[in-house]
């Protein structure tokens, strides 16, 4: 019988167009469960009509969620729900890519408890949906039945990307001004789950943090974090905050330029909100790290959910072509310095290839992104 992959959305349903990274994804699991059909459930749908006729499902119910590469999904044991392992590399601190994820061996985190998830398989047969159960009760379920109901394969492993905009990025926060004795004005501009610099308010009372972010879940996680936050996209709400009379003293692009058609026309609008002496701050990742350019070598770029080769990315900057952007949008650079971050694995071979290279640049191929301050230029 047919074997086919659901993709469990919520009560809104899924996208009208899936973007590149979600198609990337459907490939990757297809591949992963050798299945003859895809498929998208709404959470609240019947359950009965979604899961129709077929043979074996994958349900997939984390959407950034990745099979652990080069993996063949199991069948599910008869009479029994199939659950998905959280896989993390064994041994190494870090990956940064797909391809030093297949040779990197992984180990099964332990006691995440079955609600939890990212993914599972089962026969409907087996387990077949009640009269009136939606989607999402259907799934529901299924992942709390008890005793021997659950069985677990190591080949059934899912890989989990979280969002780093939930915690304090301290390599950002720690360049900003202090606000001691007056309120600093702080425009976080893409500012997801609000944590990145508003996780350091509590060391900074004077902070006064504006957040704009056009993902309606982050922007409600980001409203718990920070004074205002600002739902919809930067290309409107930036000239909005400028005709309005705005103005901040910090504005900070954290690892959002490499996701912008036009990077330059948003530093130019941020620009135009600069006070007296405002400090830009701007992340990007850097294509010059050691692992993007060993997988070019081997012929290899593949994008992922989120790092180095995150899907989303439209943009790609070195340390030059980021203090370029910077200069052409009307920015004087002060400093850009790289952040290591996570080393990549076993980087000797690919070093001791480089030391033949005479203008090879030994930083960035240890810098995984890039910090730049800069100030506003009084001429523009």
């Amino acid at each position: 019988m047919t074997r086919s992959v659901a993709f469990v959305h919520d009560a809104a349903g899924p996208p009208p167009g899936l973007d590149y990274g979600a198609r990337l994804s459907r490939l990757r699991w297809r591949r992963a469960a050798r299945a003859g059909a895809m498929a998208d459930w709404t959470a609240e749908e019947p359950a009965e009509r979604a899961v129709g006729a077929a043979g074996s499902w994958v349900v997939v119910r984390d959407a950034t969620a990745l099979p652990a590469p080069a993996s063949r999904i199991p069948e599910p044991p008869y009479g029994r729900v199939l659950l998905a392992g959280d896989g993390v590399p064994e041994g190494a601190s870090y990956v940064h890519t797909l391809r030093e994820l297949e040779l990197t061996p992984l180990r099964t985190v332990p006691g995440r408890a079955a609600t939890a998830a990212g993914a599972f398989a089962f026969w409907p047969s087996d387990h077949p949906p009640k009269a009136g159960e939606t989607v999402a009760a259907f799934c529901a379920r299924l992942l709390a039945l008890g005793g021997n109901a659950h069985a677990t394969d190591d080949a059934f492993r899912v890989l989990r990307f979280d969002d780093p905009s939930a915690r304090e990025r301290p390599e950002l926060t720690r360049r900003l001004p202090s606000g001691a004795g007056n309120p600093v004005r702080i425009l976080d501009v893409g500012c997801g789950a609000g944590g990145g610099i508003a996780g350091a308010r509590g060391r900074h009372a004077g902070w006064r943090i504006t957040g704009i972010e056009r993902d309606g879940r982050l922007a409600a996680q980001a409203r718990e974090r920070c004074d205002r936050v600002l739902e919809g996209d930067l290309r409107e709400i930036l000239p909005r905050l400028a005709r309005d009379g705005e103005t901040f003293d910090a504005i900070v692009f954290a690892d959002v330029l490499e996701h912008l058609e036009d990077p330059f026309d948003a530093l130019r609008a941020a620009a135009r909100l600069a006070a007296p002496g405002c400090r830009l701050l701007v992340s990007v990742p850097n294509v010059g790290n050691l692992s993007v350019v060993r997988d070019l070598l081997c012929g290899r770029f593949d994008p992922v959910p989120a790092g180095l080769l995150d899907a989303g990315h439209l943009r790609w900057f070195t340390r030059e072509s980021l203090a370029g952007a910077l200069e052409e949008s009307g920015w004087v650079v002060t400093a850009i310095e790289g952040e290591p971050g996570a080393p990549s694995p076993d980087p000797g071979p690919l070093r001791e290839i480089a030391r033949a290279w005479p203008d090879r640049d030994d930083e960035s191929l240890a810098t995984y992104q890039w910090v730049a301050e800069a100030t506003r230029e009084a001429s523009r």
